[in-house]
């Protein structure tokens, strides 16, 4: 068979573009392993970056958490003397619940009321001014905290008659009136029957005294106003 020059041409070439094909191939097949190591790599560093970044925002989260704790710490600790006297304000101005040793009194309308003409009933019934008697007993007597039917009896508060009702703090009352107070329970014993106490039991008032080491006072539930008096003016 007779050969063209084509078919040389044609030769060549292929010859040509297996040799060059062969040799690309053994490049790649021995460049191949280290780009795909680095390639790991990148995409290894890549993760590690934003693992960094992560740990770098909650890091600094933290630090501004911690930051906050701090600051509020210490306006805590500049306040706490402040609290601590506007506590002691509170209890002094009856507006905690207080406990501690005491007396309890109550006071009894007469049997004789229930049945007693109406012109003769004031005679054996309990009076608001019997309760302000003996709750000014118990305040000379040294009392540290005073309650009249769970009302507790503040510098403000008044005892009065409405009607038939007693008031206390404005709150009317009913009988049995039980008058709690805490203090020295012999020193305040002393003091309610050296008083208007003594009177009401030789008047044959159902009345009763007893020493406790544990009488609960609660809180005044009322509140302070004051119409006309205000801090005075500095300087003035």
């Amino acid at each position: 068979m007779k050969l063209e020059k084509w078919h040389v041409s044609i030769t060549v070439v292929c010859l040509l573009f297996g040799a060059l094909f062969t040799s690309n191939l053994r490049a790649h097949l021995h460049e191949n392993p280290m780009a795909a190591r680095n390639k790991t790599l990148v995409n290894v560093i890549k993760t590690q970056d934003q693992k960094i970044a992560e740990l770098e925002a909650e890091i600094k989260s933290i630090r501004e958490k911690i930051q906050l704790y701090q600051t509020a710490k210490t306006a805590q600790t500049e306040l706490e003397p402040l609290q601590k006297e506007l506590d002691r304000m509170k209890f002094l101005a009856g507006l905690t619940a207080v406990e501690g040793p005491g007396v309890q009194i109550t006071l009894k309308d007469q049997e004789k009321a229930k049945t007693a003409k109406e012109s003769e009933v004031d005679f054996y019934i309990i009076h608001y001014t019997d309760i302000l008697y003996i709750v000014n007993d118990l305040r000379a007597g040294g009392a540290e905290a005073i309650s009249v039917n769970g009302e507790r009896v503040v510098s403000t508060s008044d005892i009065r008659c409405a009607g038939v009702f007693i008031t206390v703090n404005l709150n009317r009352l009913a009988p049995p009136y039980k008058i709690s107070a805490v203090g020295n329970p012999d020193n305040l014993e002393a003091a309610v029957r050296a008083g208007e106490y003594t009177m009401l039991e030789q008047a044959h008032f159902p009345v009763t005294l007893e020493k406790s080491q544990s009488v609960l006072i609660p809180e005044y539930k009322g509140s302070y106003t004051f119409n006309y008096a205000s801090p005075p003016k500095e300087g003035v």
